[in-house]
């Protein structure tokens, strides 16, 4: 005979792994079914996903003034396909165009090509507007 705490430990076991496989099932279908072109960011910057990143070469750290990071990415796109994708995502973040450059609050972020014939290698930078 099943007494009533062993049937309510039962019940609550098989309500944790309905529970429990759910989500997996859930969660399984939204990675697999995400678009390919979905926004991957590296430290708040946005990168396309024809950007490789050099790891070696990037860094961040805080400062008195405020975070720096900064991304060396390469990549095969052209200067307007990759000019316009900022200029479509990063207002969307909550970034401004002021003077040629994207601010939000108390900082600004920069691309630039370090090539400017072939635009292969690009610098992403977050940085504080004002150094204290």
């Amino acid at each position: 005979m099943l007494d009533l705490s062993n049937l309510m430990t039962f019940t609550i076991k098989r309500a944790a792994v309905t529970f429990v496989v759910s989500l997996v099932i859930i969660f399984s279908k939204f990675s697999l079914g995400a678009e390919k072109n979905s926004l991957m960011f590296i430290d708040d910057i946005p990168v396309m996903d024809s950007m490789n990143i050099e790891p070696e070469l990037s860094f961040s750290f805080d400062s008195p003034s405020g975070r720096v990071i900064i991304l060396i990415a390469t990549s095969s796109d052209d200067k307007e396909l990759i000019t316009q994708f900022y200029s479509q995502v990063m207002p969307q973040l909550g970034w401004e165009v002021v003077d040629n450059q994207y601010r939000r609050r108390d900082e600004k972020f920069q691309i630039i090509s370090s090539d400017e014939q072939n635009n292969v290698i690009w610098r992403l930078s977050i940085s504080p507007l004002r150094i204290k």
